[in-house]
């Protein structure tokens, strides 16, 4: 399974070439994106980016889109209900909307609705998390028209690239330091990958993890660790001064980003965040690709949605 991270290189260099033939410009001021799981945090990772507009990722169904919101959806598999939703609300909003799937309901939706959706169609590997390239790149280059800073796509690639070797042997070492713990994952400006570290241990390894946003979590969730510190492992992903207040009082484990580029440790400490997950997983004996109680809740949501 540690081949499906460690060829995000050139599944990056296939979304960046495919992303030249994207001719999307946003032309709103409010830009939501929405998605769920796997599908959500490229959307939430986008956040670290500054933009001209009002841009928001969210889970689920949006509450205020009208005509002058862009509503980015994304679901790889195509098939996620509340995204699904997501996309009917917009045409019923009259809202600017943006599709990024592989197939399912979302791309006939799409074909049903060819003046109304901007639809990308995308194919990385077996699972949405594996398949991290294929769908932030897309999107990045969507929200490029809006960005405050200039937006260079091969960052995303060389960031894989110059530290790939190096995070096989820390995602190893980070997962040796969670065995027998409960990981919480901290994070001021990179807290979306805070986000994504939980995701990928729960998904792959089938174990707890939680995240906290920094500073929130210096008025109130570090005080838990008065009675939770023989169980918790703080880890906190930054070397801003704020940061460190939190790293230094819970005396956390610390993931540095590696690069002045935003964008280079973008993808490379959510390549670090997989890596950490399959080396854990195999420690546990779990096999990352199986998942006994996630499409259980799916099945349940989409009778929700159908009703």
């Amino acid at each position: 399974m540690l081949e499906n991270y460690l060829k995000w290189d050139s599944l990056f260099d296939q979304a960046i070439k495919e992303a030249k033939e994207i001719n999307f410009e946003i032309k709103t001021d409010k830009v939501i994106f929405t998605g769920m799981g796997g599908s959500y945090i490229p959307g939430k990772i986008a956040e670290i980016l500054d933009y001209n507009v009002d841009y928001r990722a969210i889970t689920g169904i949006p509450r205020k889109i009208d005509e002058n919101t862009t509503l980015i959806a994304m679901s790889y598999s195509g098939t996620t209900s509340e995204t699904i939703q997501a996309v009917k609300e917009g045409l019923e909003k009259g809202s600017k909307i943006v599709v990024i799937s592989s197939d399912g309901n979302l791309e006939k939706i799409a074909e049903d609705h060819k003046e109304k959706i901007y639809f990308i169609k995308v194919k990385g590997l077996s699972q949405t998390r594996y398949s991290f390239p294929v769908l932030i790149t897309p999107l990045l280059k969507i929200l490029s028209t809006v960005s405050i800073n200039k937006i260079n796509l091969d960052e995303l690639k060389e960031g894989v690239i110059e530290n790939k070797e190096k995070y096989k042997d820390l995602g190893k070492e980070l997962s040796t330091k969670i065995i027998g713990k409960i990981p919480v994952f901290y994070a001021s400006t990179y807290f979306p990958i805070a986000i994504r570290f939980k995701q990928e241990i729960n998904e792959n390894a089938k174990s707890p993890a939680f995240y906290g946003e920094i500073p929130e979590v210096n008025h109130n969730e570090v005080e838990s660790y008065v009675r939770g510190k023989d169980l918790l492992l703080p880890i906190v992903i930054g070397n801003e001064s704020i940061d460190d207040v939190t790293a230094g009082v819970l005396n956390a484990e610390r993931i540095i980003p590696p690069s002045s580029s935003k964008l280079k440790n973008i993808s490379s400490l959510v390549l670090l965040a997989g890596l950490t997950s399959i080396y854990l997983a195999d420690t546990l004996k779990e096999n990352p690709e199986k998942l006994s109680i996630i499409p259980r809740c799916r099945e349940r949501t989409s009778v929700i949605f159908k009703g």
